[in-house]
């Protein structure tokens, strides 16, 4: 597969490596928030990201929290034995680890052949929305969100605009203050994070993404970044705002929604990772289901 080391020999993974990983996920329309390449880029360098051909399969081996894992084989034509081959040779490095971000079907299958358990990882279940209800915020239920945005749009001198590639350098800017604002940079979960934003801003040129910025009195104080996930789904890989204007994130939510991502029927917003205010925040604005995640582990 092109130039691919072969399992379980592995390469770092690059920005050349799009073409391949996004072919591959193409085959198999992902419902998971990280199996976007976009995604997959963001966070290589925190999750120590690398690639090997396994018979044809592609074969992405991660660190995650500290753990080593795979994410789901792509292009496998028997992948529950693709995923016992990869966790047998991680076993056989003194290491127990495990496939991460399997569907429920994909883990059904996977325990169906006898040599893997799976189990639910409930604090990483991606937000699904509709993505008119984004847009048009409507009912009762959105009484609030719809407040925050009449205040900003009222009180403040505001342009939203696609996020051309000349303002990478004010963005960048911005996302730098966002992070060391408040005592964010002590937090370890946000450090990484904002790692993987700044993967995000350096090589937006070279990734599937698209975004948008709002600039207040003329200084950029909001930014989003989406990608497409599957012919129905986008998601929204970062969104960052000053939490200073009252309405800003709300207006940053809704505005990407109608102008960017309005050919999509859902919005994947990914997942809270356990933290209670993300939690709620994600709650507030009323999913319509969740996108349940799996790991596996060897049985035995």
């Amino acid at each position: 597969m092109g130039h691919l080391p072969v399992f379980p020999e592995f390469a770092p993974l690059d920005i050349a490596h799009r073409g391949m990983i996004e072919g591959a996920l193409a085959a198999d329309e992902p419902e998971v928030s990280e199996l976007n390449f976009a995604e997959i880029f963001a966070w290589h360098g925190v999750r120590q990201t690398r690639i090997s051909d396994l018979d044809g399969a592609l074969c992405l081996f991660i660190t995650r929290h500290g753990k080593p894992c795979f994410y789901p084989p792509l292009l496998a034509q028997e992948p529950a034995a693709a995923m016992r081959r990869m966790l047998l040779w991680l076993r056989d490095q003194g290491e127990a680890g495990f496939v991460y971000g399997l569907t429920g079907r994909q883990a059904a299958d996977a325990e169906a052949t006898g040599a893997l358990v799976a189990e639910e990882d409930p604090d990483n279940a991606d937000y699904l929305y509709r993505i008119q209800d984004l847009i048009h915020l409507p009912g009762h239920k959105y009484d609030g969100k719809r407040n925050h945005i009449r205040n900003f749009v009222r009180n403040y001198d505001f342009a939203y605009a696609t996020l051309d590639p000349h303002v990478l350098p004010e963005v960048i800017d911005f996302q730098r203050g966002w992070f060391t604002e408040s005592g964010r940079r002590d937090l370890p979960g946000l450090a990484a994070e904002d790692q993987a934003v700044h993967e995000l801003l350096r090589h937006y040129r070279d990734l599937p993404v698209t975004g948008a910025s709002i600039r207040v009195d003329g200084r950029i104080e909001a930014f989003a970044i989406g990608s497409r996930l599957n012919q129905d789904t986008a998601m929204v890989i970062a969104e960052k705002a000053n939490s200073e204007i009252r309405g800003l994130y709300q207006a940053m939510n809704q505005m990407f929604c109608e102008n960017a991502l309005s050919g999509y029927t859902w919005v994947n917003r990914e997942q809270d990772a356990g933290d209670v205010g993300l939690r709620r925040a994600k709650l507030s604005y009323y999913p319509h289901h969740m996108v349940a995640k799996y790991r596996v582990r060897l049985a035995r």
